[in-house]
């Protein structure tokens, strides 16, 4: 793992690998690289003598900050022990321990343990979790609802030339959509909520893994990265349920329209950028750009998984409820519409999800031989299923549908009933995605 690179004594200097370093005299001090920037406000270190004095005194140089500088007491000859817990500027919790021989390994100093634990726990994990289902779903909910159904139910539907009944259409699709669009709305809320309980969780998981104590909770929030971005995404979260309060009050059923889609995405879309800036890919020599690509990759995922919640929830019950004819012909605008969004997701995904990598893992077996390089290849397993499923109906349903609807020839009510079951299926392909992301975004790249 990378957050371990170095430990100095004065000269001396010994690999990650390493747990005891030797020096000829006690050092002032020593000097822990992470490779990765750390916070100040959170730092600690202690140091332990072979006599018994300890230090607990430990800095963040500003020349210095991808390094702890730890203290150690001037206790004569024997094992010093070193410990630490920090917080990286990407979120992660680092904690660790080293022995420092001086002289002779005897007297050897008593154990010293780190205040906090090393690496994010299970409890971190979920919060990620239920944050990013909860960002990305509402944000890909909210723009495929305007994007996908909204317009396709304008359109009329999909019909041959000369067609004169898009008005019948439309009218008997919004007499049918009231429970369709409350099954949205109550599934948009359920993802809301993950929001927010991710939010709390992730403040406790972190605030009990740096071992700070509810007194120092107020030194996370206000003095690092994480708590700045911890910050945003409650507000945003909060200004989101403002909105949507607003918007449910005024909207239309099928088609919320432009100006209310907006105004209920934009706070999700700014969160997304907020993660990003908070993030693996924002504490790199391309900080920029790959805060940028992260957020595009984020925004794609969001508009395809998002949206193959929506079909679920919102288009496919309407199209059961419409008669034999009407379903065809809205179904397919539907799904074309759906699937000229997904191929433009897809290929977001691919370029920056390899630019991702190309900036994470530091060599092709890191895939393999890494935690983050065998998630990442989880990962990228349940995409080429999702995508294989998603060519599937591209290529073989979306054309029979369409088909149908023009009046060229039959087959639409078989191709949408296989097209429910392949919308399940990525369904469940798209949680696991968001579980395996999770995980993923929990483990430091490897250097």
């Amino acid at each position: 793992m990378r957050r371990l690179l170095t430990i100095a004594a004065v000269a001396l200097s010994v690999c990650a690998g390493a747990t005891t370093a030797t020096a000829a005299g006690p050092p002032r001090d020593v000097r822990v690289a992470f490779g990765t920037p750390i916070e100040q406000a959170l730092a600690w270190g202690a140091a332990a003598g072979p006599q018994g004095a300890r230090s607990e005194r430990a800095r963040v140089l500003a020349s210095d900050p991808e390094a702890l500088h730890i203290a150690v007491p001037a206790d004569g000859n024997g094992t010093y022990r070193v410990a630490w817990s920090v917080l990286a500027a990407d979120g992660h919790a680092i904690a660790g321990t080293r022995t420092l021989v001086v002289g002779t390994p005897v007297p050897m100093a008593p154990d010293l343990a780190p205040r906090g634990a090393d690496g994010t726990g299970p409890w971190g994990v979920l919060a990620r979790l239920l944050v990013l289902i909860g960002l990305l779903g509402t944000l890909g909910m909210t723009f495929t609802r305007r994007a996908v159904m909204g317009l396709a139910w304008r359109s009329g539907g999909i019909a041959p030339p000369g067609d004169t009944d898009a008005d019948g259409r439309r009218a008997r699709a919004l007499a049918v959509a009231s429970a369709p669009v409350r099954t949205w709305w109550r599934t948009w809320w359920g993802l809301k909520v993950a929001w927010g309980l991710g939010l709390v969780v992730g403040l406790v998981a972190q605030v009990a893994t740096l071992g700070i104590g509810w007194g120092a909770a107020g030194t996370l929030l206000g003095d690092t990265r994480w708590g700045a971005a911890w910050i945003a995404l409650a507000l945003l979260s909060i200004l989101t349920d403002v909105i949507a309060v607003a918007v449910r009050r005024r909207e239309a059923l099928l088609d919320p329209g432009t100006g209310r889609t907006a105004a209920l995405a934009i706070p999700a879309a700014i969160g997304v950028v907020v993660l990003a800036a908070s993030g693996h890919a924002a504490t790199g020599t391309d900080a920029g750009l790959g805060t940028a690509f992260n957020a595009l990759h984020s925004w794609a995922t969001a508009a395809w998984l998002g949206g193959l919640v929506m079909l679920a929830v919102l288009a496919v019950p309407l199209l059961r409820a419409l008669g034999s004819e009407d379903r065809v012909h809205v179904g397919a605008a539907v799904i074309v519409r759906f699937s000229s969004l997904a191929v433009v997701a897809v290929v977001v995904l691919v370029v920056t999800g390899v630019y991702r990598a190309l900036a994470e893992l530091p060599s092709f077996d890191a895939l393999w031989t890494t935690s983050y390089g065998v998630v990442l290849m989880v990962k990228l397993a349940i995409f080429v299923l999702m995508v294989v499923l998603a060519a599937w109906n591209r290529f073989a349903l979306h054309p029979r549908l369409e088909r149908d609807a023009l009046g060229i020839s039959p087959g639409g009510a078989s191709a949408l009933a296989a097209l429910r079951t392949s919308i399940r299926a990525e369904v469940v392909l798209a949680a696991l995605v968001m579980v395996s992301v999770a995980v993923l975004v929990s483990i430091p790249p490897p250097l």
